[in-house]
């Protein structure tokens, strides 16, 4: 039995995770850095700059909140995308960056996951309930929300991954019986990395993004005054705390020179270590980051610090 026989017999009802490494065996005696690098991905998580996959989002998923009334009234109350402004329709869409094996424990537990709004995104959206910009009930307002992903949300994920790698060891197969084995055929012939670019792109829709791989920071661009996707973007380069933190940087009340100076100590948290950077990133670069989207926010053109 060859390597890619093991890769088909697991695919079809084995653990997705365990498919990948087998499969990770046969990019590696290939050469095929694109396959590589998509079941790296896979197995490890993306990073905050990656170009997903689409069977990892963005995903329009229902928000489920918790809603107060007059008389210290409670309810509960599912929100909708409409009305809110052009920009804002990240409040309704989740995307997957996580290793699959955190996905798949997900997936097959009782319940599915809920990713709870910012509070600053909270108090944003009752501006849009009192300015009728968002149908709501009269009087009421919201008190907290989640983003709700459902368990076969999680599993069509696994799914389709256990699928992608059914499909290759197939189509190598089919054409190559003797790939993933010591000695067997690699990229270097052009009709394997013919194969193996066809079935990275029919992942990635290119190969390009594929290529780059995690060492290639791409440059971040966000719309001025858009806060959701300047605090998605800041998770590159700070952990939840340190975004938490930097949300009530960017909302704080105050002129240009009190935003600049909250901004200052914030950088210098970030460079000192007193703010939480992401896992793997340089507090340096961090730090950088932090400045080049707060200026996009901001508007402004030159830079807030030095």
């Amino acid at each position: 039995m060859t390597l890619l026989d093991d890769v088909i017999s697991q695919a079809s009802d084995g653990e997705a995770t365990a498919v990948l490494r087998k499969l990770m065996i046969v990019a590696h005696r290939l050469g095929a850095a694109s396959l590589l690098a998509w079941v790296k991905n896979e197995l490890n998580g993306y990073e905050a700059d990656d170009d997903l996959p689409s069977y990892r989002g963005p995903m329009t998923v229902g928000v489920q909140a918790l809603i107060t009334g007059p008389m210290g009234s409670r309810g509960t109350n599912v929100l909708t995308s409409h009305g809110i402004p052009e920009g804002f329709e990240g409040l309704f869409e989740v995307s997957f960056y996580d290793p699959l094996a955190g996905i798949e424990a997900f997936a097959q537990s009782s319940e599915g996951i809920s990713i709870p709004w910012d509070p600053v995104i909270v108090g944003m959206y009752n501006r849009w309930i009192d300015a009728r910009d968002v149908p709501f009930i009269q009087g009421w307002g919201v008190y907290s929300a989640s983003k709700a992903v459902s368990q076969s949300r999680l599993r069509a994920i696994v799914d389709v991954v256990r699928t992608k790698a059914l499909e290759m060891a197939l189509d190598l197969q089919a054409d190559f019986p003797e790939a993933g084995e010591p000695g067997g055929p690699t990229v270097d012939d052009p009709r394997v990395e013919a194969t193996v670019t066809h079935i990275t792109t029919n992942i990635y829709g290119s190969v390009t993004g594929l290529a780059q791989g995690n060492s290639v920071r791409q440059k971040v661009s966000v719309k001025a005054g858009d806060l959701v996707a300047t605090l998605d973007a800041a998770r590159a380069f700070l952990a939840d705390s340190g975004v938490a933190e930097f949300s009530r940087v960017l909302t704080g009340p105050g002129d240009d020179e009190d935003k600049r100076g909250r901004l200052e100590r914030f950088v210098h948290g970030v460079k000192s270590g007193t703010i939480a950077v992401a896992g793997g990133v340089a507090s340096n670069l961090a730090a950088e980051g932090v400045i080049e989207i707060s200026n996009q926010f901001f508007g402004w053109v030159a830079n807030a610090t030095g």
